[in-house]
């Protein structure tokens, strides 16, 4: 047997398809898990529903502000200017006159959420309304349709809102950048002025939470968009978002409690698994006048995807019955479906990818010869009787 090896065709959906229902309860009234590594939705609560996010819209503010600094080493002075309207907001502790890099400001929105931060990167960049007006265009760009900004810090406003889905996109696209993953994935740091800052996870966490699975995380809470928190997971592989929003308010902990069981259930329950490698046998092929009578399909590469650990993989070829005499190496001969249970995973096409030794044309021909004169001789003898 030869084999004809699949090329692989990877798909890409614009609205990432769903997986089947899950055996856990989180608090949250809007949440997400997007499996990056799969473009691909595990679960999903309430997740088009246009809701208040708190200071998780300062994701969308340090990534608009990383893409305008040229230099994130640059020294500003921090101004009065720079708290106003931070009254009763989280504050990263810088004062008035602090000599800051701009780097310093940025995780000060992220691990602290210092308000006090967002104003002196917004007042040394755009200037306010310009500032805001880009955060708009970002969203525009990254078709976040149902996300609006009218603030930079996360006020609640009948202006600032987003969906839990649209924020798994937006956290997407900011990980891309490698200035905002590591301060992202970062839980402490130290200011060039001596600010020790810390990730509020870690502020908001008991002592029982292993926090470590969390790999990087924003949180937010106001009264309207109750506890929340955007973060990453990954061990090897794949990486996870989980958006948590309007968790209960009744502890600080509860968005992080909420991500902890999500995480714990999938570490559980689900893992990387080979669909298909280049020993995975899915049909034969009959060959039409050829010493070699069958080509083997298999596949050409292993690909892996994160699944369930019950999962049960099979494979439907669609394409032709058998290969015809004079078949061509690279001529395409059908697909490849590969499912789990019921649910399509991927699609491959199938080619020749190998010279087949017909018979020789002379061979056919006395072959042909030799059954014709059979014919004939039978024919003859039964008009004979």
């Amino acid at each position: 047997m030869k084999k004809i090896y699949i090329f692989f065709i990877s798909l890409f959906f614009l609205y990432p398809i769903k997986v089947e229902a899950t055996d856990f309860d989180i608090n949250a009234k809007n949440a997400i898990l997007y499996n990056v590594s799969d473009n691909e939705i595990l679960y999903e609560k309430s997740a088009d529903e246009k809701v208040s996010i708190a200071s998780l819209t300062k994701i969308m503010t340090s990534i608009v502000a990383i893409e305008k600094i040229d230099d994130l080493n640059e020294y500003i002075t921090i101004t009065s200017k720079d708290f106003e309207g931070t009254n009763g907001y989280s504050k990263a502790g810088f004062k008035i006159n602090d000599k800051v890099t701009y780097l310093d400001l940025l995780y000060g929105i992220i691990l602290p959420s210092g308000a006090d931060a967002v104003n002196a990167v917004v007042n040394n960049t755009y200037g306010y309304d310009e500032f805001i007006n880009k955060m708009n265009e970002l969203a525009k760009k990254l078709n976040l349709t149902s996300t609006s900004f009218s603030n930079p810090i996360g006020k609640d406003s009948l202006t600032n809102y987003s969906t839990a889905k649209d924020l798994s996109i937006l956290l997407k696209y900011a990980l891309k950048n490698e200035t905002f993953k590591t301060i992202f994935t970062t839980k402490r740091y130290t200011t060039t002025n001596n600010i020790e800052l810390k990730s509020t996870i870690l502020r908001y966490a008991n002592n029982k939470m292993d926090v470590n699975k969390i790999a990087g995380a924003k949180s937010g809470f106001t009264k309207d968009a109750g506890r929340c928190l955007a973060s990453l997971y990954y061990k090897d592989n794949p990486s996870l978002i989980f958006i948590d929003i309007n968790s209960s308010q009744d502890t600080s902990s509860s968005a992080i409690n909420d991500t902890l069981i999500v995480y714990n259930y999938y570490e559980q329950n689900y893992s990387m698994q080979s669909i298909i490698n280049d020993d995975t046998k899915i049909t034969t092929i009959p060959i039409n006048l050829s010493n070699e009578k069958t080509y083997e399909i298999t596949g050409s590469e292993d690909i892996t995807k994160y699944l369930k650990n019950d999962s049960n993989i099979t494979y439907k070829y669609n394409g032709v019955k058998e290969i015809k005499f004079n078949t061509e190496k690279g001529t395409k001969l059908g697909t490849v479906s590969i499912y789990n249970k019921d649910k399509l995973l991927t699609t491959q096409d199938v080619y020749l990818e190998s010279n087949i030794k017909y018979y020789p044309i002379k061979n056919i021909a006395i072959i042909l010869i030799t059954l014709l004169v059979l014919v004939f001789i039978l024919i003859k003898k039964r008009v004979k009787k």
